[in-house]
């Protein structure tokens, strides 16, 4: 038979699990929003937005054409375990230098919206 204490202690038990399961630690982000908007046999043309904590997944961005609509911070996560923050300005436009294959996470505390064009 079971008493009230150990009822208690069982309840308590089942609500502490309860909430590290439901805790924000370890948790996947966000992926953002991307969309093609234009593509034919010599480009693609692909909207991209990422609100704060949102994330794009690893891949190579060398020689990308960015023109950033509303700028912000992002971190760069490298295959390496390497990060890397960047920050960039509203209206700014640049042809991405970097090689290597990278994660970008906004971190910033506003929503980054960014063009990239890719010639193929």
């Amino acid at each position: 038979m079971m008493t009230l204490k150990m009822i208690s202690r069982t309840a308590l038990l089942v609500t502490s699990f309860a909430l590290i399961a439901a805790s924000p630690v370890g948790a996947q982000a966000k992926p953002g929003t991307t969309k093609t908007v234009f593509e034919n046999e010599k480009i693609t043309v692909v909207d991209n937005v990422l609100k704060p904590g949102e994330e794009s997944p690893s891949q190579d961005r060398a020689g990308l054409i960015l023109y950033y609509i509303s700028g912000g911070t992002v971190e760069r996560t490298f295959a390496d375990g390497k990060k890397e923050t960047v920050t960039r300005k509203t209206g700014q436009s640049l042809v991405n230098p970097e090689k290597r294959p990278y994660a970008v996470t906004n971190t910033g505390k506003t929503t980054l919206h960014v063009i990239t064009i890719k010639l193929k």
